[in-house]
This record gives C-alpha cells, sequence and structure tokens, in this order.
C-alpha cells in the first residue's frame, strides 16, 4: 500500500469502529452494465451504517477520476451493495453509499466545486491525512469527512 492508502487507511480507520476492505474488486457485469472498479478502499462506518467508497490520488490531473465519480452509482454504489449484502455483510438497514476522495490540496476546491450539488460526494486532501495530530479530535468528534464537514474536519 503507497504511503498515501496507508495515511488515508489510518484515518478511516482511526476510531475503531470503521472496517477498510483495501482495493475491492467489483467485477464487471455484462448484462446490468454496471461495475468494473476496484477503489482503494470500501469503508465500512458499524455504528453509523454507511458505506464510503473511498479513492485515494496525489495525481495533478484527475480526470479519470472525475468520470468515474460521475459513473459512480453504475460503478461503486449498487454492485457495492449487491456484494455485501450476498455475503451478509449488510442488509437493508444500511444507508446508501457515499465516496470520499482524498486528492491534493492545490486541486481541492476546484474538484469540491464540481461536485457541489451532490450530496453523497466528499472531498479531503491528502495532504491533511498525513498527519494525524492535524485531524484526531475533529475526526474522533465528527467522524470520517462528509459533504457537511469536509471543509472544516482539519481545523481544530
Amino acid at each position: 500500500m503507497p504511503d498515501a492508502e496507508s495515511n488515508a487507511a489510518t484515518y478511516l480507520t482511526l476510531d475503531g469502529k470503521v472496517f477498510i476492505a483495501p482495493q475491492f474488486a467489483i467485477a464487471y457485469d455484462k448484462e446490468l452494465k454496471n461495475g468494473g472498479s476496484c477503489p482503494d478502499f470500501v469503508a465500512l462506518d458499524l455504528p453509523k451504517k454507511e458505506i464510503i467508497i473511498v479513492e485515494v490520488s496525489e495525481a495533478s490531473s484527475i480526470t479519470s477520476l472525475i468520470k468515474k465519480i460521475t459513473e459512480r452509482k453504475n460503478r461503486w454504489y449498487i454492485p457495492a451493495i449487491e456484494i455485501l449484502q450476498k455475503n451478509k455483510i449488510i442488509d437493508e438497514s444500511w444507508h446508501p453509499p457515499r465516496f470520499l476522495g482524498i486528492i491534493r490540496e492545490e486541486i481541492l476546491v476546484k474538484t469540491r466545486n464540481k461536485f457541489q450539488d451532490d450530496a453523497d460526494v466528499a472531498f479531503i486532501s491528502v495532504e491533511d491525512t498525513a498527519f494525524p495530530w492535524k485531524y484526531w479530535n475533529q475526526r474522533m468528534e465528527k467522524g470520517i469527512a462528509n459533504k457537511e464537514n469536509q471543509e472544516t474536519i482539519f481545523n481544530q
């Protein structure tokens, strides 16, 4: 696991209540035309019953990631739910999936603006996740960054 992904794993699992599956393989279903992806993490926030698809990128251009995010329902959400329910990991009481992108700080605002109307999409910076002392208190109090707290999660 590259350093940025290791840092993301620490961020995601900090409180001991989030299970992560790294490189979660979602096979392509030709009939349903969904899947065909391997997100960096599928995080299961057990107390909140949230499924969080997480992608980590240190690239300065995330054009291919943006395309995946726009296709998130068929690429990640629907097939991930099917896999997790089939394996009796989650049931119908879980919330719909959401996406968390961990990207470079220099493209954070621009990328957030692209998805400002999408309540299920949030972004935080890869630089911030490198230093647990920057986010420890907020992460423990507010949980994993979401649309409502993505801009303040690292401010203490």
